[in-house]
């Protein structure tokens, strides 16, 4: 009788410990992988004001002869950024295309023609996009860098 006991307290305390685990396991799944998913709109914003600029086409800085041609537009913070930029009477899309010229002309072919270089070179160009643009709201103007095309030879 001895054993008899023995086994159905072994196999009480088996099943206690077993429930325990499942209720802990579900609680652990419900906090770190349940729950319903936020909106999409709450992960992503939507992109701002979307501005081309247009094609260039630009040597390097080079000693062999190598060129980038892309295609670049711009995503600003606001409706206000754009109309100001885009405003014909102002002269800041010539200004920005100066800019970019001036910016590509730096490059140098070994490090723009991968992936990480392109990256540089939209930072770079943001950077110094933002430098010269003025500011609404103490925010920059620019938002983001978008290549539509992009080859280096």
């Amino acid at each position: 009788m001895a054993f008899a006991r023995k086994t159905l307290i072994i196999s009480i305390v088996g099943i206690v410990v077993l429930i325990a685990g499942v209720i802990g396991g579900a609680v652990v799944g419900l906090r770190y992988f349940g729950g319903s998913a936020p909106a999409v709109s709450d992960q992503v914003p939507d992109p701002g004001p979307m501005l081309e600029l247009g094609q260039f086409t630009s040597t390097l800085a080079d000693q062999e002869i190598h060129v980038v041609k892309l295609k670049i537009t711009l995503e600003l913070t606001g409706m206000k950024a754009y109309d100001r930029i885009n405003a014909s009477a102002n002269g800041w899309m010539l200004t920005i295309k100066d800019e970019v010229i001036k910016t590509l002309k730096d490059q140098r072919y070994d490090v723009i023609r991968f992936t990480e270089g392109m990256e540089s070179l939209k930072l770079d160009l943001k950077t110094r996009l933002n430098s010269i643009l003025p500011r609404e709201a103490g925010e920059a103007s620019i938002k983001k860098i978008l290549f539509d095309e992009y080859m280096t030879q």
